[in-house]
């Protein structure tokens, strides 16, 4: 008798193994967990295209005002989804880097920020090149204003609030809360302002207050008649 057929006749009249719902939620939980692990560990992400927009944007600005001679270039890069650390900050005399999660606005998107608007009260993120102002401590903690400076997309950025702050909504936890309540792989979201971690504000206002830029980047959009 093969291997095969010793199989089929003893398995021949058994009855189906049934899934208790007690084990269906250990399997969740474990799809769940999988799921997270594979997520945190993901690289942090920001495109070429972002890169170059940023700096030549930078760059544009410099020239009309020599003065300027920040120390950081902030760059956040919208079209990559929040579970990434998609926000570097690049030390621009040496080009090190690194990286961090930052939320968008809770009117732009879910997983994606994927509409923007820089008309108060929308509660959408603004793209664009900002000023990074001075650090104070307000409703969130410590925080640093911003200055839009590109009239088209950013230049409410002030009047709107719109500053750089943290909240404890992105974290790891917070991903992790939202797919097991299934609300996706994703962060929290602001009305609007750059929010990032509470672990991580210190390190990144104890930078920026050496003087610095912020670049918010979209992907662009195809024109449509």
């Amino acid at each position: 008798m093969s291997l095969r057929s010793f199989l089929t006749a003893s398995t021949r009249g058994m009855a189906p193994e049934r899934k208790t719902p007690f084990y269906s939620a250990v399997a969740a939980l474990l799809l769940i967990a999988g799921l997270s692990a594979a997520l945190l560990l993901l690289p942090e992400k920001v495109s070429l295209p972002a890169y170059r927009a940023a700096f030549a944007s930078l760059e544009a600005y410099r020239t009309a005002h020599p003065e300027e001679n920040p120390h950081y270039l902030a760059v956040v890069d919208y079209s990559k989804p929040s579970y990434l650390k998609r926000m570097t900050l690049i030390e621009l005399k040496t080009g090190e880097q690194s990286f961090y999660r930052v939320a968008h606005g809770k009117k732009s998107g879910e997983l994606y920020a994927e509409r923007f608007s820089d008309i108060p009260e929308s509660n959408m993120s603004s793209p664009g090149l900002y000023r990074v102002l001075d650090a104070y401590s307000g409703d969130h903690g410590k925080a640093m204003r911003l200055e839009g400076l590109d009239s088209t997309s950013n230049s409410n950025a002030f009047s709107r609030d719109i500053v750089l702050h943290s909240a404890d909504y992105v974290s790891p936890g917070y991903i992790l809360l939202n797919l097991a309540t299934l609300n996706g792989p994703r962060i929290g979201r602001s009305n609007g302002c750059f929010v990032v971690s509470t672990r991580d504000i210190d390190e990144i206002t104890k930078k920026l207050s050496r003087g610095a830029f912020l670049f918010a980047w979209v992907k662009p959009q195809p024109f449509k008649p």
